[in-house]
């Protein structure tokens, strides 16, 4: 029989793993909401707080897609407090870049990576999901509180949005990172 103190130990096991398992992904899901990487970092850890305390109703074996669902609960909500609030920046932080802004700046995705975040978050979020943290669209659903055929629509417009936003590259033509969407 697990006691009090080893079920705590056992969490805070699970909680360990899971950091240095989705932190990264996570914390890029809730970049395409908030658009800012400390702000993300923040709202990924809020997500883990949270999951830690009610860690005990998770239900199925893979946590991930309960994992993006918290984190994209906690942008929504940043969001909401954010219009209340009167924010003054007198001096503009730098920003160290991320291994992912890094990467996109490394590499012709760029472009589709700035199309992707330029969408409303109803499209870009399924797209990040799905194309970049290759996610089942079932858990995609899951994750945002819908159903599965309102995802496949969301993916559909996404795409459609993409292309329109990305029609016309530097050559003139159709993006050679976009080809692969």
């Amino acid at each position: 029989m697990c006691t009090g103190g080893e079920r705590n130990l056992e969490n805070k096991d699970r909680l360990a793993v899971w950091i240095d398992l989705y932190t990264k992904r996570l914390v890029r899901i809730a970049y395409t909401y908030v658009r800012d990487w400390t702000a993300a970092e923040d709202m990924v850890q809020n997500a883990f707080i949270k999951a830690y305390r009610s860690m005990d109703t998770l239900l199925k074996p893979d946590p991930f897609p309960w994992l993006v669902q918290i984190v994209i609960n906690e942008c929504k909500q940043a969001k909401r407090k954010h219009w209340r609030e009167v924010i003054t920046n007198l001096f503009q932080e730098r920003q160290d870049d991320s291994a992912e802004k890094s990467y996109f700046n490394r590499s012709d995705l760029s472009e589709l990576h700035e199309a992707v975040l330029a969408l409303p978050s109803r499209y870009s979020a399924p797209i990040v999901l799905y194309y970049f943290e290759e996610l089942p669209i079932a858990d995609i659903a899951s994750a945002l509180n819908t159903n599965v055929g309102t995802i496949k629509t969301r993916l559909k417009r996404g795409r459609e949005q993409l292309r329109l936003r990305m029609k016309e590259d530097r050559y003139g033509g159709q993006s050679q990172a976009f080809q692969n969407v």
